[in-house]
C-alpha cells in the first residue's frame, strides 16, 4: 500500500470516529448519546514528553482520547504515556474542560487490523479499549471504557448503514490532489458571491469549516502552509495562472461573471488534475 493510500485510510477512519459524535440516521452516534463533543483534533500535550492523541472529546463527566490506527505494525512509543495525560495537562494546553477532576480515558479505533493489533498492544501492556469499525462498530478487545455509558454504546456490534460524515476534508499528510477539488470548488464559490480577495489562512479556515477552531494551533498553521502550497502550483500552471493572482500575503481570484468563463475555469481546473495525478505517479515511482 502506498503511503498516500494510508493517507486516505487514516483520514477516513478519522472522519468515521469523528462521526460517532453527530447525531446521524444512517450512521451510529455513540458519543452523541453519551454526550460526548469534539474538543481538539491532534493536540500537542506536554506530560512528561510531546503526547499526541489523534482527537479528544470530552462530555461533562470524562474526557476521551480516540487513537486511530490503520496499520498492522506500528503501535507507536508513546501510546501507552496517554495515561500520563491529566485535566490539569488539558488546561495548560487552553483547552477548556468542565472540571479539573475530569475522568480521562483512552480508545483505540481501527478496521479488522485491530484483531492483529491486539496482541502486540498487551505485549506492550497496553489495555485501552479496541474497538472495529467496518460493517459494524463493535469493541473487540481490551478493558471496559472508564464511562459505563460508553461500555454499554460500544459492546454489542452496531450495523454501519451509512458513509461517516467528510468532517475533516483533508489532512497535513493529504496529497496535492486530494486537496484540489475543494479548493477548486470554493475558488469559484469565492468569484461567484464577489469574495475575491483573502489571505491563506483565512482560505484554509474555510476550507476546513465549522471544525477549525477544533484543530490544534500547529496543525492549523501545517494545513494552511499546504493550502498554500498548492495554491502556489496552481498559479504557475499555465492553465490558471489568468485567474490566480498574489500580492504579498493576498490572493485573488478572478473569473468572469459567465457561464462560458466559469465553464473555462472548471475545464482548465480538470487540466490540472491531470497533472496534479501525474506529479503522484511520477513521485511514487
Amino acid at each position: 500500500m502506498t503511503s498516500t493510500a494510508n493517507s486516505f485510510d487514516h483520514l477516513y477512519l478519522m472522519n468515521s470516529v469523528l462521526s460517532l459524535a453527530y447525531n446521524l440516521e444512517s450512521y451510529p452516534n455513540h458519543l452523541f448519546k453519551a454526550g460526548y463533543q469534539i474538543k481538539r483534533i491532534e493536540p500537542k500535550i506536554k506530560a512528561e514528553g510531546i503526547l499526541s492523541p489523534d482527537i479528544f472529546f470530552v462530555s461533562n463527566i470524562s474526557g476521551l482520547f480516540a487513537e486511530c490506527k490503520t496499520g498492522n505494525y506500528q503501535i507507536g512509543t508513546n501510546l501507552k504515556n496517554y495515561q500520563r495525560i491529566s485535566a490539569r495537562h488539558l488546561v495548560e494546553k487552553g483547552i477548556d474542560v468542565p472540571s479539573e477532576d475530569l475522568a480521562l480515558d483512552v480508545a483505540i479505533f481501527g478496521y479488522d487490523n485491530i484483531n492483529s493489533l491486539k496482541d502486540k498492544l498487551l505485549n506492550e501492556g497496553i489495555d485501552y479499549p479496541q474497538v472495529t469499525i467496518n460493517k459494524y462498530v463493535h469493541k473487540k478487545y481490551g478493558r471496559d471504557f472508564k464511562d459505563s455509558e460508553l461500555q454499554k454504546l460500544f459492546i454489542e456490534p452496531v450495523e454501519i448503514k451509512g458513509k461517516p460524515l467528510i468532517i475533516l476534508k483533508f489532512d497535513q499528510h493529504s496529497p496535492k490532489e486530494k486537496i484540489a477539488p475543494f479548493v477548486f470548488q470554493s475558488l469559484m464559490a469565492r468569484s461567484v458571491s464577489s469574495r475575491e480577495t483573502f489571505t491563506t489562512r483565512e482560505y484554509t479556515e474555510e476550507l476546513i469549516g465549522e471544525l477549525w477552531n477544533s484543530i490544534d494551533g500547529k496543525l492549523q498553521t501545517t494545513l494552511s502552509n499546504k493550502v498554500g502550497s498548492l495554491l502556489s502550483f496552481c498559479k504557475s500552471q499555465r492553465e490558471l495562472r489568468p485567474y490566480l493572482f498574489k500580492r504579498e500575503n493576498i490572493w485573488n481570484i478572478r473569473i468572469k461573471d459567465h457561464w462560458k468563463s466559469k465553464k473555462k475555469f472548471s475545464e482548465d481546473c480538470e487540466r490540472v488534475m491531470g497533472k496534479l495525478d501525474q506529479l503522484t505517479l511520477v513521485d511514487f515511482l
